[in-house]
Protein backbone atom coordinates (compact mmCIF):
# COMPACT_ATOMS: atom_id res chain seq x y z
CA UNK A 1 0.00 0.00 0.00
CA UNK A 2 1.38 3.27 -0.56
CA UNK A 3 1.19 6.28 0.82
CA UNK A 4 2.98 9.69 1.57
CA UNK A 5 4.69 10.58 4.47
CA UNK A 6 6.83 13.27 6.13
CA UNK A 7 9.85 13.49 7.84
CA UNK A 8 11.55 16.64 9.34
CA UNK A 9 15.43 17.54 8.94
CA UNK A 10 17.01 20.46 10.03
CA UNK A 11 14.20 22.30 10.55
CA UNK A 12 12.70 21.25 6.81
CA UNK A 13 9.94 18.98 6.49
CA UNK A 14 10.21 16.51 3.25
CA UNK A 15 7.51 14.21 1.69
CA UNK A 16 8.15 10.57 0.65
CA UNK A 17 6.05 8.21 -1.12
CA UNK A 18 6.35 5.35 1.09
CA UNK A 19 5.37 1.64 0.52
CA UNK A 20 4.20 -0.91 3.21
CA UNK A 21 3.73 -4.33 3.36
CA UNK A 22 3.25 -6.57 6.23
CA UNK A 23 6.35 -8.79 7.06
CA UNK A 24 5.57 -11.35 9.93
CA UNK A 25 2.04 -9.86 10.63
CA UNK A 26 3.21 -6.53 10.93
CA UNK A 27 3.41 -3.47 9.01
CA UNK A 28 6.98 -2.21 7.50
CA UNK A 29 7.81 0.20 4.94
CA UNK A 30 9.45 -1.98 2.29
CA UNK A 31 10.47 1.15 0.25
CA UNK A 32 10.35 4.65 -0.55
CA UNK A 33 10.64 7.44 -2.84
CA UNK A 34 12.18 10.72 -2.53
CA UNK A 35 9.51 13.69 -3.71
CA UNK A 36 10.77 16.65 -2.06
CA UNK A 37 9.82 19.79 -0.50
CA UNK A 38 6.35 20.88 -0.30
CA UNK A 39 7.25 24.23 -2.65
CA UNK A 40 9.17 21.64 -4.45
CA UNK A 41 5.93 19.76 -5.37
CA UNK A 42 4.14 22.88 -5.83
CA UNK A 43 6.25 23.83 -8.36
CA UNK A 44 5.33 20.29 -10.16
CA UNK A 45 2.13 20.62 -10.29
CA UNK A 46 1.90 23.93 -11.34
CA UNK A 47 4.37 23.54 -14.32
CA UNK A 48 2.31 20.23 -15.26
CA UNK A 49 5.48 18.48 -16.72
CA UNK A 50 8.62 16.61 -15.07
CA UNK A 51 12.00 17.38 -13.84
CA UNK A 52 13.94 18.71 -16.97
CA UNK A 53 17.12 16.39 -16.99
CA UNK A 54 20.62 18.43 -17.25
CA UNK A 55 21.78 16.44 -20.04
CA UNK A 56 21.29 12.71 -21.87
CA UNK A 57 23.59 10.00 -22.40
CA UNK A 58 23.20 7.42 -25.31
CA UNK A 59 24.94 4.13 -24.95
CA UNK A 60 25.06 0.58 -27.08
CA UNK A 61 23.47 -2.07 -25.37
CA UNK A 62 21.63 -4.11 -27.62
CA UNK A 63 24.77 -5.69 -29.75
CA UNK A 64 27.91 -5.27 -27.04
CA UNK A 65 25.42 -6.84 -24.28
CA UNK A 66 24.23 -10.23 -26.14
CA UNK A 67 27.92 -10.51 -27.12
CA UNK A 68 28.62 -10.53 -23.53
CA UNK A 69 25.82 -12.89 -22.55
CA UNK A 70 26.61 -14.97 -25.23
CA UNK A 71 30.34 -15.84 -24.29
CA UNK A 72 29.10 -16.37 -20.88
CA UNK A 73 26.33 -18.47 -21.62
CA UNK A 74 28.33 -20.43 -23.99
CA UNK A 75 30.96 -21.32 -22.11
CA UNK A 76 34.03 -19.14 -23.60
CA UNK A 77 34.97 -16.48 -21.04
CA UNK A 78 35.32 -19.46 -19.03
CA UNK A 79 37.40 -21.55 -20.99
CA UNK A 80 39.60 -18.36 -21.59
CA UNK A 81 40.23 -17.83 -18.16
CA UNK A 82 41.18 -21.49 -17.72
CA UNK A 83 43.76 -20.75 -19.76
CA UNK A 84 44.60 -17.09 -19.07
CA UNK A 85 43.38 -16.66 -15.57
CA UNK A 86 42.69 -13.36 -13.60
CA UNK A 87 44.63 -11.30 -12.33
CA UNK A 88 44.13 -9.82 -8.60
CA UNK A 89 42.81 -6.80 -9.94
CA UNK A 90 42.42 -5.26 -13.41
CA UNK A 91 41.16 -6.75 -16.27
CA UNK A 92 42.66 -9.69 -17.29
CA UNK A 93 43.49 -11.10 -20.62
CA UNK A 94 39.96 -12.91 -21.74
CA UNK A 95 38.72 -9.53 -21.14
CA UNK A 96 41.53 -7.67 -23.76
CA UNK A 97 40.43 -10.24 -26.24
CA UNK A 98 36.92 -10.21 -25.82
CA UNK A 99 37.08 -6.79 -26.47
CA UNK A 100 39.15 -6.71 -29.07
CA UNK A 101 36.40 -9.40 -31.27
CA UNK A 102 33.36 -7.40 -29.80
CA UNK A 103 35.10 -4.18 -31.21
CA UNK A 104 36.09 -5.84 -34.47
CA UNK A 105 32.07 -6.80 -34.72
CA UNK A 106 30.78 -3.91 -33.63
CA UNK A 107 32.72 -1.04 -34.64
CA UNK A 108 36.04 -2.15 -36.66
CA UNK A 109 39.35 -0.06 -35.77
CA UNK A 110 43.12 0.21 -34.80
CA UNK A 111 43.39 -0.41 -30.58
CA UNK A 112 43.51 2.98 -30.39
CA UNK A 113 40.22 3.56 -31.08
CA UNK A 114 38.93 0.71 -28.76
CA UNK A 115 38.88 2.57 -25.48
CA UNK A 116 36.52 5.48 -26.67
CA UNK A 117 34.03 3.08 -28.27
CA UNK A 118 34.20 0.93 -24.74
CA UNK A 119 33.37 4.06 -22.95
CA UNK A 120 29.84 4.69 -25.10
CA UNK A 121 28.73 1.25 -24.27
CA UNK A 122 27.29 -0.77 -21.54
CA UNK A 123 30.07 -2.79 -20.88
CA UNK A 124 32.01 -0.30 -18.06
CA UNK A 125 28.94 -1.01 -16.01
CA UNK A 126 29.05 -4.50 -16.67
CA UNK A 127 32.52 -5.10 -16.04
CA UNK A 128 33.73 -2.86 -13.86
CA UNK A 129 36.65 -1.29 -15.45
CA UNK A 130 37.68 2.15 -16.26
CA UNK A 131 38.11 3.04 -19.86
CA UNK A 132 41.66 3.87 -18.93
CA UNK A 133 42.76 0.05 -18.31
CA UNK A 134 41.77 -0.60 -22.37
CA UNK A 135 44.37 1.87 -24.14
CA UNK A 136 46.44 0.50 -27.12
CA UNK A 137 49.42 0.30 -24.95
CA UNK A 138 48.01 -2.27 -22.63
CA UNK A 139 46.85 -4.00 -25.59
CA UNK A 140 50.02 -4.62 -26.98
CA UNK A 141 51.54 -5.62 -23.49
CA UNK A 142 48.63 -8.06 -22.56
CA UNK A 143 48.88 -9.68 -25.97
CA UNK A 144 52.51 -9.54 -26.12
CA UNK A 145 52.41 -12.03 -23.14
CA UNK A 146 50.77 -14.63 -25.02
CA UNK A 147 52.72 -17.54 -25.89
CA UNK A 148 52.84 -17.77 -29.28
CA UNK A 149 55.25 -20.35 -31.37
CA UNK A 150 57.04 -18.70 -34.62
CA UNK A 151 57.20 -21.88 -36.26
CA UNK A 152 54.84 -21.42 -39.05
CA UNK A 153 54.63 -25.04 -40.51
CA UNK A 154 53.60 -27.78 -37.23
CA UNK A 155 52.92 -25.36 -34.31
CA UNK A 156 53.33 -26.89 -31.19
CA UNK A 157 50.92 -26.66 -28.34
CA UNK A 158 51.03 -22.42 -27.47
CA UNK A 159 48.37 -20.64 -25.64
CA UNK A 160 46.42 -19.60 -28.65
CA UNK A 161 46.04 -23.49 -29.21
CA UNK A 162 45.30 -24.43 -25.82
CA UNK A 163 42.61 -21.49 -25.93
CA UNK A 164 40.93 -23.12 -29.44
CA UNK A 165 40.73 -26.76 -27.79
CA UNK A 166 39.46 -25.14 -24.34
CA UNK A 167 36.41 -22.80 -26.56
CA UNK A 168 35.85 -26.93 -28.52
CA UNK A 169 35.41 -28.33 -24.73
CA UNK A 170 33.65 -25.48 -23.65
CA UNK A 171 31.46 -25.36 -26.66
CA UNK A 172 30.74 -29.28 -26.65
CA UNK A 173 29.63 -29.18 -23.05
CA UNK A 174 27.05 -27.36 -23.92
CA UNK A 175 25.90 -29.76 -27.07
CA UNK A 176 26.74 -26.81 -29.18
CA UNK A 177 29.04 -28.92 -31.42
CA UNK A 178 27.37 -31.67 -34.27
CA UNK A 179 29.09 -34.93 -34.80
CA UNK A 180 28.73 -35.30 -38.34
CA UNK A 181 29.41 -32.63 -40.67
CA UNK A 182 31.96 -29.79 -40.76
CA UNK A 183 32.43 -27.05 -42.87
CA UNK A 184 36.28 -26.97 -44.08
CA UNK A 185 37.49 -24.05 -46.19
CA UNK A 186 40.64 -21.79 -46.81
CA UNK A 187 40.74 -17.94 -47.69
CA UNK A 188 43.37 -15.54 -47.65
CA UNK A 189 43.47 -11.57 -46.78
CA UNK A 190 45.81 -8.91 -48.02
CA UNK A 191 47.84 -6.48 -45.93
CA UNK A 192 49.52 -3.20 -46.05
CA UNK A 193 52.87 -4.84 -44.64
CA UNK A 194 55.55 -3.02 -46.17
CA UNK A 195 58.05 -5.13 -48.88
CA UNK A 196 60.72 -4.58 -47.13
CA UNK A 197 59.18 -5.66 -43.58
CA UNK A 198 61.60 -8.50 -42.46
CA UNK A 199 59.88 -9.13 -39.21
CA UNK A 200 57.22 -10.90 -41.09
CA UNK A 201 57.02 -14.12 -42.33
CA UNK A 202 53.20 -14.88 -42.87
CA UNK A 203 52.39 -12.25 -44.99
CA UNK A 204 53.69 -13.03 -48.33
CA UNK A 205 52.93 -12.51 -51.95
CA UNK A 206 50.59 -15.10 -54.11
CA UNK A 207 47.49 -15.13 -56.09
CA UNK A 208 45.00 -12.76 -53.37
CA UNK A 209 40.84 -13.65 -54.01
CA UNK A 210 40.35 -9.93 -53.32
CA UNK A 211 42.60 -9.41 -56.54
CA UNK A 212 44.96 -7.38 -54.58
CA UNK A 213 48.33 -9.91 -56.07
CA UNK A 214 50.01 -6.58 -55.43
CA UNK A 215 50.14 -6.78 -51.84
CA UNK A 216 51.59 -9.20 -49.17
CA UNK A 217 48.95 -11.60 -47.77
CA UNK A 218 47.97 -14.05 -45.09
CA UNK A 219 46.26 -17.55 -45.56
CA UNK A 220 43.66 -18.50 -42.97
CA UNK A 221 41.83 -22.27 -43.05
CA UNK A 222 38.96 -22.83 -40.79
CA UNK A 223 36.99 -25.31 -39.58
CA UNK A 224 33.21 -24.65 -39.14
CA UNK A 225 30.43 -26.85 -36.77
CA UNK A 226 28.00 -27.00 -39.93
CA UNK A 227 24.85 -26.99 -37.63
CA UNK A 228 25.76 -23.95 -35.14
CA UNK A 229 27.99 -22.64 -37.06
CA UNK A 230 30.71 -21.84 -34.45
CA UNK A 231 34.48 -22.00 -35.60
CA UNK A 232 35.94 -24.99 -33.97
CA UNK A 233 39.65 -24.70 -35.15
CA UNK A 234 41.39 -22.55 -37.78
CA UNK A 235 45.11 -21.77 -38.63
CA UNK A 236 47.24 -19.04 -40.19
CA UNK A 237 49.36 -20.04 -42.90
CA UNK A 238 52.09 -17.55 -45.02
CA UNK A 239 50.30 -16.07 -48.04
CA UNK A 240 52.46 -17.56 -50.71
CA UNK A 241 50.98 -21.32 -50.07
CA UNK A 242 47.88 -22.81 -52.17
CA UNK A 243 44.66 -23.72 -50.64
CA UNK A 244 45.56 -27.49 -52.13
CA UNK A 245 48.92 -27.66 -50.48
CA UNK A 246 47.80 -26.58 -46.83
CA UNK A 247 44.37 -28.90 -46.58
CA UNK A 248 46.86 -31.52 -45.64
CA UNK A 249 48.12 -30.00 -42.85
CA UNK A 250 44.64 -28.80 -41.92
CA UNK A 251 43.31 -32.33 -42.04
CA UNK A 252 45.86 -33.57 -39.29
CA UNK A 253 45.00 -30.32 -37.15
CA UNK A 254 41.10 -31.54 -37.38
CA UNK A 255 41.92 -34.46 -36.53
CA UNK A 256 44.11 -34.32 -33.73
CA UNK A 257 40.57 -31.58 -32.48
CA UNK A 258 38.29 -34.83 -33.01
CA UNK A 259 41.03 -37.21 -30.56
CA UNK A 260 41.17 -34.39 -27.59
CA UNK A 261 37.59 -34.02 -27.90
CA UNK A 262 36.58 -37.44 -27.70
CA UNK A 263 34.99 -38.01 -31.27
CA UNK A 264 35.92 -40.85 -33.39
CA UNK A 265 37.39 -39.72 -36.68
CA UNK A 266 35.21 -42.05 -38.93
CA UNK A 267 31.70 -40.09 -37.60
CA UNK A 268 32.71 -36.65 -38.89
CA UNK A 269 32.44 -35.88 -42.80
CA UNK A 270 34.29 -33.11 -43.65
CA UNK A 271 32.53 -30.75 -46.86
CA UNK A 272 35.06 -29.01 -48.56
CA UNK A 273 35.12 -26.54 -51.85
CA UNK A 274 36.52 -27.97 -55.02
CA UNK A 275 39.39 -25.99 -54.75
CA UNK A 276 41.70 -28.53 -52.67
CA UNK A 277 40.09 -31.57 -54.21
CA UNK A 278 43.45 -33.13 -55.58
CA UNK A 279 44.09 -36.98 -54.89
CA UNK A 280 47.25 -36.15 -52.52
CA UNK A 281 44.61 -34.16 -50.65
CA UNK A 282 42.18 -37.38 -50.78
CA UNK A 283 44.76 -39.71 -49.80
CA UNK A 284 45.70 -37.75 -47.23
CA UNK A 285 42.26 -37.28 -45.65
CA UNK A 286 41.97 -41.42 -46.19
CA UNK A 287 45.25 -41.43 -44.17
CA UNK A 288 43.70 -39.23 -41.47
CA UNK A 289 40.43 -41.43 -41.07
CA UNK A 290 38.03 -39.00 -42.18
CA UNK A 291 35.26 -38.45 -44.94
CA UNK A 292 34.40 -36.15 -47.25
CA UNK A 293 32.11 -34.15 -49.28
CA UNK A 294 34.16 -32.25 -52.50
CA UNK A 295 32.98 -30.29 -55.76
CA UNK A 296 35.50 -31.68 -58.49
CA UNK A 297 36.58 -28.99 -61.06
CA UNK A 298 34.44 -29.64 -64.68
CA UNK A 299 36.77 -30.28 -65.81
CA UNK A 300 37.80 -33.50 -63.96
CA UNK A 301 34.32 -34.41 -63.76
CA UNK A 302 33.62 -37.56 -66.19
CA UNK A 303 31.82 -36.23 -69.39
CA UNK A 304 28.79 -39.00 -68.84
CA UNK A 305 27.97 -37.91 -65.68
CA UNK A 306 28.01 -34.28 -65.91
CA UNK A 307 26.17 -34.07 -68.86
CA UNK A 308 23.06 -35.68 -68.33
CA UNK A 309 20.24 -34.66 -69.22
CA UNK A 310 18.30 -32.85 -66.92
CA UNK A 311 15.27 -35.25 -67.48
CA UNK A 312 17.30 -38.33 -66.09
CA UNK A 313 17.98 -36.21 -62.90
CA UNK A 314 14.99 -37.05 -60.21
CA UNK A 315 13.93 -34.25 -58.32
CA UNK A 316 15.20 -34.55 -54.60
CA UNK A 317 11.44 -33.03 -52.83
CA UNK A 318 10.03 -30.44 -51.20
CA UNK A 319 13.25 -30.23 -48.52
CA UNK A 320 15.28 -28.92 -51.84
CA UNK A 321 13.09 -26.54 -54.27
CA UNK A 322 14.47 -26.99 -57.08
CA UNK A 323 16.87 -29.47 -57.45
CA UNK A 324 17.26 -32.37 -59.17
CA UNK A 325 20.63 -35.18 -58.62
CA UNK A 326 21.40 -38.60 -59.43
CA UNK A 327 24.18 -40.51 -57.98
CA UNK A 328 26.70 -43.12 -59.70
CA UNK A 329 29.86 -44.43 -59.18
CA UNK A 330 32.59 -43.32 -61.10
CA UNK A 331 36.39 -43.61 -61.42
CA UNK A 332 37.85 -39.93 -59.90
CA UNK A 333 41.67 -39.76 -58.87
CA UNK A 334 42.02 -43.08 -59.85
CA UNK A 335 39.42 -44.97 -57.67
CA UNK A 336 36.23 -45.23 -57.79
CA UNK A 337 33.92 -43.06 -55.89
CA UNK A 338 30.59 -42.27 -55.11
CA UNK A 339 29.47 -39.20 -57.60
CA UNK A 340 26.22 -37.35 -58.08
CA UNK A 341 25.70 -34.22 -60.49
CA UNK A 342 22.88 -32.07 -59.48
CA UNK A 343 21.11 -28.91 -60.84
CA UNK A 344 19.46 -26.06 -59.52
CA UNK A 345 17.36 -24.20 -61.09
CA UNK A 346 18.11 -21.23 -58.98
CA UNK A 347 21.83 -21.60 -59.67
CA UNK A 348 21.35 -21.92 -63.30
CA UNK A 349 19.57 -18.61 -63.28
CA UNK A 350 22.28 -16.60 -61.40
CA UNK A 351 24.89 -18.24 -64.06
CA UNK A 352 22.35 -17.45 -66.67
CA UNK A 353 22.23 -13.68 -65.55
CA UNK A 354 26.12 -13.29 -64.95
CA UNK A 355 27.02 -14.56 -68.35
CA UNK A 356 24.15 -12.45 -69.87
CA UNK A 357 25.75 -8.86 -68.38
CA UNK A 358 29.56 -10.22 -69.32
CA UNK A 359 28.14 -10.65 -72.70
CA UNK A 360 26.80 -7.53 -72.88
CA UNK A 361 29.86 -5.64 -71.56
CA UNK A 362 32.15 -7.92 -74.14
CA UNK A 363 30.29 -6.90 -77.08
CA UNK A 364 30.25 -3.42 -76.01
CA UNK A 365 33.65 -3.70 -75.58
CA UNK A 366 34.31 -5.53 -78.92
CA UNK A 367 32.29 -2.96 -80.94
CA UNK A 368 34.58 -0.28 -79.60
CA UNK A 369 37.93 -2.21 -80.58
CA UNK A 370 36.48 -2.20 -83.63
CA UNK A 371 35.49 1.84 -84.47
CA UNK A 372 38.80 1.94 -83.38
CA UNK A 373 40.64 -0.15 -85.62
CA UNK A 374 38.44 1.79 -88.36
CA UNK A 375 40.00 4.93 -87.60
CA UNK A 376 42.63 5.78 -90.04
CA UNK A 377 46.61 5.96 -89.29
CA UNK A 378 46.53 4.37 -86.02
CA UNK A 379 49.11 1.78 -86.04
CA UNK A 380 48.29 -1.65 -83.92
CA UNK A 381 49.68 -4.70 -82.60
CA UNK A 382 48.16 -7.67 -83.14
CA UNK A 383 49.07 -9.69 -80.14
CA UNK A 384 48.31 -6.79 -77.75
CA UNK A 385 44.96 -7.37 -79.91
CA UNK A 386 44.15 -10.36 -79.22
CA UNK A 387 45.19 -10.17 -75.95
CA UNK A 388 42.57 -7.19 -74.89
CA UNK A 389 40.07 -9.02 -77.12
CA UNK A 390 40.75 -12.38 -75.03
CA UNK A 391 40.21 -10.11 -71.36
CA UNK A 392 36.80 -9.57 -72.65
CA UNK A 393 35.82 -13.09 -73.80
CA UNK A 394 37.76 -14.78 -70.55
CA UNK A 395 34.59 -14.32 -68.11
CA UNK A 396 31.49 -16.74 -67.64
CA UNK A 397 32.62 -18.76 -70.33
CA UNK A 398 31.85 -15.74 -72.86
CA UNK A 399 34.40 -16.93 -75.15
CA UNK A 400 32.97 -19.97 -75.89
CA UNK A 401 29.47 -18.35 -77.32
CA UNK A 402 30.86 -15.31 -79.09
CA UNK A 403 33.60 -15.83 -81.63
CA UNK A 404 35.59 -12.82 -83.41
CA UNK A 405 37.68 -12.98 -86.60
CA UNK A 406 40.55 -10.50 -86.45
CA UNK A 407 41.76 -9.85 -90.07
CA UNK A 408 44.85 -7.97 -91.48
CA UNK A 409 45.12 -5.63 -94.58
CA UNK A 410 47.13 -3.21 -95.96
CA UNK A 411 46.05 -0.55 -94.11
CA UNK A 412 45.77 -2.38 -90.22
CA UNK A 413 43.38 -4.58 -89.26
CA UNK A 414 39.59 -6.08 -89.27
CA UNK A 415 37.60 -6.77 -86.35
CA UNK A 416 34.63 -9.11 -86.90
CA UNK A 417 32.41 -10.71 -84.46
CA UNK A 418 28.99 -13.24 -84.00
CA UNK A 419 26.70 -14.69 -81.59
CA UNK A 420 26.84 -18.67 -81.49
CA UNK A 421 23.25 -19.49 -80.19
CA UNK A 422 24.39 -23.42 -80.62
CA UNK A 423 26.55 -22.97 -77.84
CA UNK A 424 24.52 -20.53 -75.66
CA UNK A 425 21.69 -23.38 -75.81
CA UNK A 426 24.17 -26.27 -75.04
CA UNK A 427 25.43 -23.72 -71.94
CA UNK A 428 22.15 -23.48 -70.40
CA UNK A 429 20.76 -27.11 -71.00
CA UNK A 430 24.34 -28.49 -70.07
CA UNK A 431 26.74 -26.36 -67.91
CA UNK A 432 24.74 -24.35 -65.98
CA UNK A 433 22.95 -24.76 -63.05
CA UNK A 434 25.48 -28.29 -62.77
CA UNK A 435 27.51 -29.31 -59.77
CA UNK A 436 29.72 -32.47 -59.41
CA UNK A 437 30.05 -34.36 -56.00
CA UNK A 438 32.47 -36.99 -54.92
CA UNK A 439 32.35 -38.38 -51.47
CA UNK A 440 33.91 -41.31 -49.50
CA UNK A 441 30.36 -42.12 -48.00
CA UNK A 442 29.32 -44.60 -50.53
CA UNK A 443 26.46 -45.34 -48.31
CA UNK A 444 24.67 -41.98 -48.43
CA UNK A 445 22.06 -40.96 -50.89
CA UNK A 446 22.16 -38.11 -53.77
CA UNK A 447 20.08 -36.09 -51.80
CA UNK A 448 22.19 -36.60 -48.16
CA UNK A 449 25.28 -35.73 -50.51
CA UNK A 450 23.62 -32.46 -51.67
CA UNK A 451 22.16 -31.48 -48.22
CA UNK A 452 25.92 -31.92 -46.25
CA UNK A 453 27.55 -30.15 -49.52
CA UNK A 454 24.66 -26.97 -49.70
CA UNK A 455 25.78 -26.46 -45.67
CA UNK A 456 29.71 -24.72 -47.84
CA UNK A 457 27.79 -21.59 -48.25
CA UNK A 458 27.82 -20.95 -45.20
CA UNK A 459 31.31 -21.15 -45.34
CA UNK A 460 31.12 -18.63 -48.06
CA UNK A 461 28.87 -16.48 -46.30
CA UNK A 462 32.08 -16.12 -43.57
CA UNK A 463 34.10 -14.90 -46.30
CA UNK A 464 32.06 -12.17 -47.37
CA UNK A 465 31.55 -11.36 -43.21
CA UNK A 466 35.31 -11.31 -42.87
CA UNK A 467 36.20 -9.71 -46.10
CA UNK A 468 33.48 -7.08 -46.14
CA UNK A 469 32.88 -6.13 -42.38
CA UNK A 470 29.65 -7.40 -42.48
CA UNK A 471 29.92 -9.61 -39.85
CA UNK A 472 33.76 -9.28 -38.04
CA UNK A 473 35.89 -6.74 -39.50
CA UNK A 474 39.12 -8.89 -40.41
CA UNK A 475 40.70 -5.64 -41.97
CA UNK A 476 42.61 -3.34 -41.75
CA UNK A 477 44.55 -5.25 -39.71
CA UNK A 478 46.93 -3.14 -37.95
CA UNK A 479 49.36 -5.27 -36.86
CA UNK A 480 52.84 -6.26 -38.70
CA UNK A 481 54.53 -9.09 -36.67
CA UNK A 482 53.79 -13.54 -37.02
CA UNK A 483 52.75 -13.28 -33.48
CA UNK A 484 50.32 -10.14 -33.52
CA UNK A 485 48.58 -11.60 -36.89
CA UNK A 486 47.96 -14.85 -35.02
CA UNK A 487 46.16 -13.39 -32.59
CA UNK A 488 44.68 -10.91 -34.57
CA UNK A 489 42.99 -14.26 -36.57
CA UNK A 490 42.08 -15.69 -32.67
CA UNK A 491 40.01 -12.96 -32.14
CA UNK A 492 38.18 -12.56 -34.97
CA UNK A 493 37.10 -16.21 -35.17
CA UNK A 494 36.32 -16.32 -31.35
CA UNK A 495 34.04 -12.61 -32.44
CA UNK A 496 32.68 -15.26 -35.47
CA UNK A 497 31.56 -17.75 -32.60
CA UNK A 498 30.10 -15.09 -30.32
CA UNK A 499 27.85 -13.82 -33.33
CA UNK A 500 26.86 -16.69 -34.88
CA UNK A 501 25.57 -18.19 -31.38
CA UNK A 502 23.56 -14.91 -30.96
CA UNK A 503 22.02 -15.85 -34.47
CA UNK A 504 20.92 -19.14 -33.87
CA UNK A 505 19.22 -18.41 -30.66
CA UNK A 506 17.57 -15.36 -32.15
CA UNK A 507 16.50 -17.41 -34.85
CA UNK A 508 14.52 -20.01 -32.63
CA UNK A 509 11.63 -16.57 -33.00
CA UNK A 510 12.82 -15.14 -36.13
CA UNK A 511 13.43 -18.01 -38.75
CA UNK A 512 16.20 -17.47 -41.17
CA UNK A 513 16.96 -14.42 -39.57
CA UNK A 514 20.43 -13.15 -41.25
CA UNK A 515 23.47 -11.69 -39.35
CA UNK A 516 23.32 -8.27 -41.16
CA UNK A 517 20.22 -7.69 -39.43
CA UNK A 518 20.45 -9.02 -36.33
CA UNK A 519 23.42 -6.36 -35.81
CA UNK A 520 20.79 -3.73 -37.10
CA UNK A 521 18.43 -4.42 -34.75
CA UNK A 522 20.58 -4.87 -31.69
CA UNK A 523 22.86 -1.97 -32.50
CA UNK A 524 19.65 -0.13 -32.40
CA UNK A 525 18.90 -0.78 -28.84
CA UNK A 526 20.73 1.64 -26.72
CA UNK A 527 20.31 2.60 -22.63
CA UNK A 528 19.93 6.56 -22.00
CA UNK A 529 21.22 8.13 -18.94
CA UNK A 530 19.73 11.17 -17.45
CA UNK A 531 21.10 13.52 -15.24
CA UNK A 532 19.09 15.66 -13.04
CA UNK A 533 19.84 18.47 -10.80
CA UNK A 534 20.58 17.24 -7.34
CA UNK A 535 18.55 17.94 -4.13
CA UNK A 536 19.32 22.01 -2.92
CA UNK A 537 22.13 24.08 -3.91
CA UNK A 538 24.61 21.51 -2.88
CA UNK A 539 23.22 18.08 -3.49
CA UNK A 540 24.83 15.62 -5.55
CA UNK A 541 22.50 15.28 -9.24
CA UNK A 542 20.53 12.16 -9.66
CA UNK A 543 21.21 9.62 -12.16
CA UNK A 544 18.03 7.87 -13.76
CA UNK A 545 18.49 5.02 -16.55
CA UNK A 546 15.82 4.21 -19.11
CA UNK A 547 15.96 1.70 -21.89
CA UNK A 548 15.61 3.69 -25.55
CA UNK A 549 12.01 3.11 -27.55
CA UNK A 550 12.02 -0.11 -29.11
CA UNK A 551 10.25 -1.60 -32.23
CA UNK A 552 8.72 -4.77 -32.12
CA UNK A 553 11.35 -6.62 -33.52
CA UNK A 554 13.58 -5.58 -30.93
CA UNK A 555 11.31 -5.91 -28.08
CA UNK A 556 11.27 -9.96 -29.35
CA UNK A 557 15.00 -9.80 -29.50
CA UNK A 558 15.23 -8.76 -26.26
CA UNK A 559 13.07 -11.35 -24.92
CA UNK A 560 14.05 -14.37 -26.89
CA UNK A 561 18.26 -13.02 -25.86
CA UNK A 562 16.91 -12.50 -22.72
CA UNK A 563 18.92 -8.70 -22.40
CA UNK A 564 16.35 -7.78 -19.88
CA UNK A 565 19.20 -9.64 -17.37
CA UNK A 566 21.19 -7.07 -18.15
CA UNK A 567 19.07 -3.80 -19.04
CA UNK A 568 19.21 -1.45 -16.47
CA UNK A 569 15.89 0.54 -16.40
CA UNK A 570 15.07 2.85 -13.25
CA UNK A 571 11.73 3.94 -14.88
CA UNK A 572 8.77 4.30 -12.04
Amino acid sequence: MASIIRKRKHNKVYYYVAVSKRVNGKPRIVSQTYLGTAEKIQALFQDKAAPVPLEATARDFGLPAALWLAASRSGAFDALLSVWPAPRQGPSLPHFLLLAAFHRICAPGPKTEVADWYRGTVLPRLWGFSPKCFTSQAFWDRFNSIDVDPALEQPPEDDLERAQRALLDAFRSRGLVSQRILNCDTTNFHTWIASTNSRCQLAQRGHNKQKRSDLRQVGLSYTLDSQHGLSLCHHVYPGDVADADELPQAAQRIGRMLDHAGIARDTVTLVMDKGPAALANTLELQRQGLHWVTALPWGQAPPELRERPLDELPALGPAHPGVRAVAGKELVHGEERLCVVSHSASFASEQLHSATRSLARATKALRRIARELAQPRRQHQEKALRRRISKWLAPNGVGKVLSYELTADGKGFQLDFELDYKALEGLVARRFGRTVLVTSREDWSAGEVVEAYAGQEQAEQVFRGLKGGGWVGWGPMHHWTDSKIRVHAFTCMLGLSLLQHVRRQAEAGWPGLSVETLKRELGAIQQIELLYRGDGEKGPGRTVTVASKQTLVQQELCEILKLGELLQDDRG
